[in-house]
């Protein structure tokens, strides 16, 4: 019988069908490799570069257009999804996904963050824990966990909030 086609995860239906879920037009395919490229050389960019004008040069960067900072930041979650899964595991950080979001997300109108944060030690000789995200108009692209933000203390935030309001 021909149960290969259909079992397991690898499967020939099932990866078709992983396939449409995740490229659903075809720019999305452009996009989804635009994506991998800029998270790969991303390392390169901030050791070669003073993190503010990395910072600049990711706002000033032309953006996909999108409906609204909610569809953007779904498009992209979704495109860059399979690439974190497989060949970029030890990349899928706070600090990539924010950078990520700071350079492709759209917020149509709102002034994009990127907010970095650390969180103090919780016992003595436990390692300092960093966080960073993405806000528009108050709103984020992936909201933080109430307690962290809590207990975090903001470190930088490009632009600065007196700036762009």
């Amino acid at each position: 019988m021909v149960t290969w086609l259909s079992a397991g995860r690898w499967s020939p239906l099932r990866l078709s069908r992983r396939v449409r879920e995740v490229f659903r037009t075809p720019e999305d395919v452009r996009f989804s490799l635009q994506l991998a490229r800029f998270i790969w050389r991303l390392p390169v960019w901030v050791d070669r570069q003073p993190l503010p004008v990395l910072l600049e040069s990711l706002h000033a960067a032309p953006r996909p257009p999108a409906a609204d900072l909610r569809s953007s930041v779904a498009r992209i979650e979704r495109l860059s999804r399979p690439w974190f899964a497989t060949v970029f595991r030890a990349r899928n950080t706070c600090y990539v996904r924010s950078l990520m979001f700071c350079r492709f997300a759209d917020a149509c109108g709102p002034v994009l963050r990127i907010h970095f944060l650390v969180e103090p030690r919780r016992a003595a000789g436990d390692r300092l824990r960093g966080h960073a995200w993405v806000s528009a108009g108050g709103e984020f692209c992936e909201a933080p966990e109430p307690e962290i933000l809590a207990r975090a203390k903001r470190l930088y935030t490009y632009p600065a909030e007196d700036e762009h309001p």
